[in-house]
């Protein structure tokens, strides 16, 4: 689909402001965690939370630039004023913000090391999982950017320099070559598309999904088995027949029971609206990345509704995770 000139700087636009505001986001997170680093850093929360932000900063960065690094000249693209080697820079840049996904597995994963049946504590998770969490998130990510750099994968992928082939109609998401002329740089790039970024962020998205049922039913299962021992413990009372008359009686408007759930519970199911929190922002971010990439698999053609939507969250995943560390639920 060809898109209009207003479409076109609509599209060039957008990722300038929400990316901004994502960097802002990031950064805001690393200087409240290092300011009060001697407290924070000690837990395995903040330290991931760091490694993602860190990460989000350039991947936000070069994702704001949207258009600009293209090649200047580039047809039907509006706001380019680059070079090839500018847009290799910002697609490589760009490729780097697979590590904030990996990262958001991390953090599920210790959600669900926190609250599963058998809970470890922060000092286990630390001294057992953490170095394998930053492994995964920072090794496969930067290794995988890196090798897009000799295959020339970085070229213009209209909303901005990511991996693409050059000229654009010399490969397509098939894999067929759209005319008798061989690829200039990036050949077999909707290959690397898919292995490089989408097969790994598809599945991440599945095992967070698996992991947040699995984080649900452990804390339903918890909250259950404490008001069963609440009531329990309320039966061998000597003044629960006397409760149970005033609750059933008149003075039913001036009755207050006596029930708190335990503190561990309340904990939980905290840390469960904070890790559901930080998984809605990721969710967010990558939705209409996903619907884009899979009405062009299907019918080969990109939807404005869906690129807009792209260009305008792909950029935000620091600003929504910096909503969700400022205003979301907080586990002390």
């Amino acid at each position: 689909m060809v898109f209009s000139f207003s479409q076109r700087k609509a599209l060039s636009i957008i990722p300038h402001i929400t990316g901004a505001l994502s960097v802002i986001g990031s950064l805001s997170i690393l200087y409240d965690i290092l300011k009060d680093r001697s407290r924070k850093l000690h837990r395995p929360y903040y330290r991931i939370l760091l490694g993602m932000s860190f990460f989000d900063v350039f991947a936000s960065a070069s994702l704001g630039m949207s258009t600009w690094p293209i090649p200047r000249g580039t047809e039907g693209v509006y706001g380019a004023i680059g070079t090839t080697q500018t847009c290799t820079a910002q697609g490589f840049f760009i490729q780097l913000m697979l590590v904030s996904p990996f990262y958001n597995l991390m953090l599920a994963w210790y959600y669900l090391l926190l609250g599963k049946n058998k809970p470890l504590s922060e000092e286990a998770i630390a001294s057992k999982y953490e170095k394998y969490m930053h492994s995964l998130a920072i090794i496969p990510t930067i290794s995988i950017a890196v090798a897009g750099l000799p295959l020339t994968l970085y070229n213009n992928a209209n909303l901005w320099c990511w991996i693409a082939a050059y000229p654009p109609t010399c490969d397509n998401d098939e894999g067929t070559h759209g005319h008798d002329w061989p690829c200039e740089r990036g050949e077999n790039a909707w290959l690397f598309r898919w292995t490089f970024f989408y097969a790994p962020l598809w599945f991440i998205i599945t095992a967070i999904t698996v992991m947040m049922i699995i984080l649900t039913r452990a804390v339903r299962r918890e909250e259950k088995q404490v008001i069963e021992m609440q009531k329990q413990t309320r039966l061998r009372r000597p003044s629960f027949k006397r409760e149970e008359e005033i609750r059933r009686g008149q003075h039913l408007q001036n009755y207050i029971p006596q029930r708190e759930l335990p503190v561990q519970l309340e904990r939980s199911k905290q840390m469960f609206y904070q890790a559901v929190f930080y998984v809605g922002a990721f969710y967010i971010t990558y939705v209409f990345a996903t619907l884009n990439r899979l009405t062009q698999l299907i019918g080969g053609d990109n939807i404005f509704v869906f690129m807009i939507m792209t260009s305008t969250l792909t950029p935000m995943q620091g600003f929504l995770n910096f909503l969700v560390y400022r205003h979301g639920p907080c586990v002390a």
